[in-house]
C-alpha cells in the first residue's frame, strides 16, 4: 500500500556508472563498508551497527545522510542531528508541518528510489531507508550491494526486511530498536535513551488510560492509484491494536490488501480511519468525504466515528509520528478516557 509512484528507469546504466565512478565515491565517503553477518568489534573509533542481518561498519559517524521517506527526519531531528540529511526521496509519508519548510529546500532524488546517479551528487555516507524494496534494484535503483561499492552505508528501519506487502511486518517495538541504533551510529546514546523513554511512557500513559475500555471494531483504509487497500497487519495493525481498536481485517496475511468498498460494508465497522498522504487540510476533507459517500450504511458513517489521519502516524516507520499516532487514535476511538484537562 505505502509503495506508490515506482520508478521506473532500468538498471543498466545505473550500475555502469557505478562501476565507474565507485572508486571516487569511496574516497568520498566516510564509511568503510557493510561485512554481511559479521560479529567482530568494530575497533578503536569505528562505529558497527546491524540491519536486515548484516552489519554495518563505519569510520566515523555519518555527517552526510540520504533518506527515502520524510518521516524518517522526525526521529533525526528529535536526535539533533537533521541537519545532516542532505538529499531525500519523497516517500510515502507527507513531512510533518514542523519540518515541512527544511525538507523542501533539500535535493529531491525522486519520488521514491534515489537513482545511483542522483546519490552520487549527493555524497552521503549513509542511506536510511524505510523499505529494504527501495535498495533491491528493482524499480532502477541500486541495491544494497552497489551502495556499499559506491562506499555507502544502508540502514533499513522499522524491522522493515520484508520484500513485500504480502509478508507480515514488525510492529512499534521496532521503533526502539532503531533508536538504539541511531543512537549508536550518530553517537547520541543519551538523547536516543531519553527520546525512547519519552515515547514509551507515552505509549504506556494510552494503554492504562483504554486498557478498561471496549474495544471498538475499526477498520483502516487507504487509496492507491485508485485501489482500495485494507491495513491486515505490520505497523499499522499495531497502532489501530494499541489504541484500543479490533482490526476487523486482522485475520488477513500480511500488511495490507486491495478490497472492495462492499467487503468494508458487510462488516459494518464501528469506526473507519483512512490514511491521508498530504498531511494537510484540504486532504483530510477530500478524506472525509469519500468515507461518507462510499459507507453511508455503516455504523461509523452514521454516527460520525470517521477519521483522516497523516499516512506517518499509522505506518511510518523509523519514525516517532506513529507514537502521535496511537495517541490521537486512541482518544478518537475512546474520548471518555481522556477527559479535558
Amino acid at each position: 500500500m505505502r509503495q506508490v509512484h515506482p520508478d521506473h528507469r532500468t538498471r543498466g546504466p545505473n550500475r555502469l556508472l557505478a562501476a565507474t565512478l565507485s572508486a571516487l565515491a569511496l574516497a568520498a565517503a566516510g564509511c568503510a563498508g557493510q561485512d554481511a553477518g559479521s560479529s567482530q568489534a568494530a575497533g578503536p573509533g569505528r562505529i558497527s551497527f546491524t540491519s536486515c542481518g548484516q552489519t554495518i561498519t563505519l569510520d566515523r559517524a555519518p555527517q552526510r545522510v540520504v533518506i527515502t521517506n520524510d518521516a524518517i527526519a522526525d526521529a533525526l531531528f528529535a536526535l539533533g542531528v537533521g541537519d545532516r540529511i542532505v538529499a531525500k526521496t519523497r516517500g510515502e509519508s507527507a513531512p510533518s508541518p514542523a519540518l515541512k519548510a527544511r525538507l523542501e529546500s533539500l535535493p529531491n532524488l525522486g519520488v521514491r528510489n534515489p537513482s545511483t546517479e542522483a546519490l552520487i551528487a549527493a555524497k552521503p555516507d549513509l542511506l536510511i531507508t524505510d523499505q529494504l524494496d527501495k535498495v533491491s534494484g528493482s524499480n532502477g535503483g541500486p541495491t544494497v550491494d552497489e551502495l556499499k561499492q559506491l562506499g555507502v552505508a544502508t540502514f533499513v528501519v522499522g524491522g522493515d526486511c520484508v520484500r513485500d506487502i504480502a509478508e507480515d511486518s514488525a510492529g512499534l517495538d521496532a521503533l526502539d530498536a532503531d533508536l538504539d541504533q541511531f543512537g549508536k551510529v550518530f553517537e547520541v546514546q543519551t538523547a536516543a535513551r531519553a527520546l525512547a523513554d519519552q515515547l514509551r511512557a507515552r505509549l504506556d500513559d494510552t494503554r492504562r488510560r483504554t486498557a478498561q475500555q471496549p474495544k471498538v471494531g475499526i477498520v483502516e483504509v487507504a487509496q492507491v492509484a485508485g485501489q482500495l487497500y485494507v491495513t491486515t497487519g505490520g505497523l499499522s495493525n499495531d497502532v489501530m491494536q494499541r489504541a484500543g481498536g479490533k482490526n476487523l481485517f486482522g485475520e488477513l496475511p500480511g500488511q495490507f490488501t486491495p478490497i472492495s468498498p462492499e467487503q468494508i460494508i458487510a462488516r459494518n465497522p464501528q469506526a473507519i480511519i483512512i490514511d491521508d498522504f498530504t498531511a494537510s487540510a484540504d486532504g483530510q476533507r477530500d478524506s472525509i468525504a469519500y468515507l461518507t459517500r462510499t459507507f453511508p450504511t455503516t455504523d461509523a458513517v452514521k454516527q460520525q466515528r470517521i477519521l483522516a489521519i497523516d499516512a506517518a502516524r499509522t505506518g511510518a516507520r523509523g519514525s516517532t509520528r506513529p507514537v502521535d499516532g496511537v495517541v490521537e487514535l486512541a482518544r478518537f476511538l475512546h474520548p471518555n478516557a481522556f477527559p479535558a484537562q
